[in-house]
């Protein structure tokens, strides 16, 4: 099981991908603008129908912009009367412009892709990810016998 940060604001939530020999699970919580949690994002995706995995940085234009609008906004307000305010958007523009560095890890089924998205700092979990997909793929399927179920029973 694999446990990563979902957002740089809201550091606390986790999202989680299990790998086993027969399926990937994810449960990513959903953001709403980036601070607000409104869903859940889960899915299985069987072994045997993933094709490929690749892992690429990601960069979201509207967070970037924001941020440093935020931080303009923020150094003309320091430079003014409002030192305590101008701070507190620099602070958040700085915080929202480094949401926008993300990397993901895209899973190619027959069906589709399926992106997980994590801040850039988390990226190592995506390779731990990847590599342990890799690794339930290469590894054969234990065989069972038709009378081996009963057997045990």
């Amino acid at each position: 099981m694999f446990n990563f940060s979902i957002s740089w604001l809201i550091f606390w939530m986790k999202g989680r991908v299990e790998v086993d020999n027969q399926s990937v699970r994810s449960r990513i919580p959903r953001l709403l603008l980036w601070v607000f949690p409104y869903g859940l994002i889960s899915k299985d995706i069987a072994l045997s129908d993933i094709k490929s995995t690749s892992i690429k940085g990601k960069n979201q234009f509207f967070p970037l912009l924001l941020g440093l609008i935020l931080i303009v906004l923020g150094a003309l307000s320091a430079m003014n009367k409002g030192l305590a305010i101008g701070i507190l958007a620099i602070i958040i523009g700085l915080i929202l412009g480094i949401a926008g560095f993300k990397a993901r890890l895209t899973i190619e089924t027959a069906t589709g892709r399926f992106n997980i998205d994590v801040p850039a700092s988390q990226k190592e979990a995506l390779f731990k990810i990847e590599r342990e997909i890799q690794n339930r793929q290469k590894q054969p399927e234990p065989k069972i016998k038709e009378n081996q179920v009963l057997e045990e029973l």
